[in-house]
């Protein structure tokens, strides 16, 4: 039977064009973005200074040099990844147009053009599963996709990810969404997500997975409710209610409201509330209104923020005015943002006052409210925690947050050439200058949960205890 390695030169490359036309390059790309960023960026002056602008010139010509011999826009995006990882600001972001519907779906199916493709024999894919090492057939964390690991070799990759089945028409067979390189013992490289954005990823090696990619024959973990629902709730006992939300962004703001209006016998009565937040990314501050006169029982100290006027933050807080599931005293609130924003051109404006929130009442039901965390919590999510935390009646478990929180209010703009977008933070958490900053740390959990628990039983457990 021929080797692995032998049988990847048989490989045939389904479709090529996803190298740069003449009007665009890397090296234009990446002098773009940097302007972006340097100019628009909330956190700039503050990550950029006196002890760390050499280290920024160094890595910024380095970028630079390395974007003249880039081909491709996955490359180019990773190159920039890489840049901007420099400001570990998990607000700082390639990704999708999210205002325009017209423009995202133009620039989805450039992206999907962009994707390459590889077609396996069923002789290849029979040889792979007997194989120890790196190369092997594996399934993503969520059991949807199928991906053969092969052996492919290039200037860029040492090894490539070719989907072999996906659930839901998540991928297509043969589409290559995985571009990985050997680095000791892990592999580092390029991993696509949904919407065909390449991503910078590092994934660890181990004896039968690739990061959260296991080998075929692995077992699984099990998935607890199903993590697709964007609000779920469960009765767990005639003592606790659970309530799963997996987004607060403002598209979900009304199912939010309507899943607690919905449970509202319930809460009114039941002693216990576990509130599971993993995952949860974020989103906008209106979307947990609903949520927070359950957990009040003491003044709340909210920290206020401020926000850079340039023309292109301006342009994209209008831009925010303009979507779906605004309310509207959200889009009299941005006008007013914006108005001091033009009065106050180059500088940083305060929009978000340090204030106290005081409630009339303080509910009687919930008694006591666990709300689960973990390292995938962050912007939005990590606002209403701080506030959450405050109060008597919270404990958070889980694991530490994502710690992305400090600059926020992501603002972006299109590439000048490629189907992408950059995103940036243009505002300032006024935290920072208190000694309260948590970017790059997190909210520590009160209680600690290892991955291998069950977290749903252990908050049962814990509160009814």
């Amino acid at each position: 039977m021929k080797s692995i390695l032998a049988s990847t030169l048989l490989l045939v490359i389904l479709i090529s064009s996803h190298s740069f036309g003449q009007s665009c390059n890397c090296s234009q790309e990446f002098k773009f973005i940097k302007h972006k960023i340097e100019i628009n960026y909330a956190g700039f002056k503050d990550k950029v200074n006196h002890q760390t602008a050499a280290a920024y010139g160094r890595r910024t010509q380095l970028a630079l040099e390395q974007s003249k011999l880039i081909k491709t826009p996955a490359q180019c995006v990773s190159l920039i990844n890489d840049w901007l990882a420099f400001f570990k600001d998990g607000h700082i972001q390639v990704g999708r147009n999210r205002i325009s519907k017209e423009r995202e779906e133009e620039e989805f199916k450039e992206r999907i053009k962009g994707i390459e493709r590889l077609s396996l024999t069923n002789e290849e894919l029979t040889a792979l599963k007997n194989t120890k090492g790196i190369a092997g057939i594996y399934w993503d964390e969520d059991s949807t996709t199928k991906i053969a690991v092969i052996k492919n070799k290039t200037y860029f990759r040492d090894y490539a990810g070719v989907v072999i089945s996906s659930k839901h028409g998540k991928w297509l067979p043969g589409q290559v969404i995985l571009e990985l390189k050997n680095d000791r013992d892990t592999l580092k490289g390029i991993l696509y997500d949904k919407y065909y954005i390449p991503a910078n990823v590092t994934l660890k090696i181990k004896p039968n997975a690739l990061g959260t990619f296991k080998r075929e024959g692995t077992k699984q973990l099990s998935r607890e409710l199903n993590s697709e629902a964007t609000v779920a709730a469960k009765v767990l006992s005639q003592q606790t209610l659970y309530l799963k939300i997996n987004t607060f962004n403002q598209s979900n703001a009304v199912k939010i409201d309507s899943l607690f209006k919905a449970n509202q016998t319930y809460l009114s009565k039941m002693p216990y509330l576990i509130l599971d937040l993993r995952n949860n990314g974020g989103g906008a501050d209106f979307s947990y209104r609903p949520i927070t006169p359950y957990l009040y029982t003491n003044t709340v100290r909210n920290i206020g923020a401020d926000v850079l006027s340039t023309a292109d933050n301006m342009k994209g807080w209008a831009a925010i005015a303009t979507t779906d599931g605004i309310p509207v005293d959200q889009k009299a609130f941005i006008s007013q943002v914006i108005g001091k924003m033009e009065q106050n051109k180059g500088k940083l404006v305060s929009f978000s006052e340090d204030r106290d929130m005081v409630l009339d009442t303080i509910a009687s039901f919930p008694k006591k409210v666990i709300i689960l965390i973990n390292k995938n919590c962050g912007s939005t999510t990590e606002e209403f925690l701080l506030l959450a935390k405050q109060s008597r009646k919270v404990t958070l478990m889980g694991e530490h947050t994502a710690g992305v929180l400090d600059y926020a209010n992501m603002r972006g703009a299109d590439f000048s050439c490629m189907p992408y977008m950059l995103y940036w933070a243009t505002s300032r958490s006024r935290r920072i200058d208190q000694g309260l900053a948590i970017d790059n740390v997190g909210i520590m959990p009160d209680q600690v949960l290892k991955p291998e628990q069950n977290w749903i039983e252990e908050a049962k457990l814990y509160v009814e205890k």
